[in-house]
């Protein structure tokens, strides 16, 4: 293992750790030497992803239940991982909601869902898991955002998952800022379409899986291991000097327009 992107002796926190992508960071942090601990409202499947984390890598591995529109609920979490664990080093957003509605038909309390939970949920989550981090002097905050905070797309009914995204990529930059003298690096990675289960759509779709590639120079779709190279290179000491960046993993979409 590089020393330079190890984690060993690291402790990591992923938030919606037992959705698609939070359960693919979550191992590859772990595979890489930190310590996890998964936050979910699916306390159950948290608590499996656990498991088969601690018995591939043997490193400590926990889970934890959180309703994260609840500012409470958040506040506790931050208390109990900081209990088991004694200390943070990394923090990960990977919690969000997507529901598509077109514009003229767009519900409101889908619109307020989205944004509880894409964006409201991840400034709690900072604000709780920051009252462990500054104290300690030093932290790496990685927040997911999406291509689609800086991109519109071609489909219909994304104006709210655009709008979250994009309030994510401010919330990185405005905190990349603020917590600097703290010597806490906030960054966010901007996926495009990445292989999961949530993918399946666009993946399963000839024509929309052809418009894609079309848009992107690599011609391919994202893979796991690209987003957890991403994840790993900004958690270590290898991205140091780096702080209030959007890394778009996206095979150079927003590179052509």
């Amino acid at each position: 293992m590089c020393e330079m992107f190890s984690l060993e002796g690291k402790v990591a926190v992923v938030i919606g750790g037992a959705g698609a992508i939070g359960e693919i960071l979550a191992q590859g942090l772990a595979r890489q030497g930190a310590k996890v601990a998964i936050a979910d409202i699916a306390f159950v499947k948290g608590e499996q992803l656990a498991k088969n984390i601690q018995s591939e890598t043997k490193n400590e591995a926990a889970a934890f239940k959180v309703d994260l529109t609840d500012e409470k609920s958040v506040a506790q979490l931050a208390k109990d991982v900081a209990a088991k664990f004694k200390k943070i080093d990394i923090l990960v957003n990977a919690q969000g909601v997507n529901m598509k509605y077109d514009a003229t038909e767009f519900p409101g309390d889908a619109w307020d869902k989205m944004f509880a939970v894409n964006v409201k949920s991840l400034m709690l989550v900072c604000r709780e898991f920051s009252k462990i981090m500054i104290p300690q002097k030093k932290g790496k905050v990685i927040n997911l955002s999406s291509v689609r905070g800086v991109r519109a797309t071609f489909w219909s009914g994304n104006e709210g998952y655009c709008a979250t995204k994009g309030a994510v990529d401010m919330i990185t930059r405005s905190l990349a800022s603020e917590w600097a003298q703290h010597n806490i690096n906030v960054n966010a990675i901007g996926p495009s379409t990445i292989r999961t289960p949530f993918s399946e759509k666009t993946l399963s779709d000839p024509s929309r899986l052809e418009r894609f590639l079309a848009s992107c120079p690599l011609k391919r779709v994202g893979e796991p291991a690209d987003l957890v190279g991403t994840c790993i290179f900004l958690a270590s000491s290898a991205s140091d000097y780096i702080t209030g960046q959007i890394i778009y993993l996206d095979g150079g979409l927003t590179a052509v327009g």
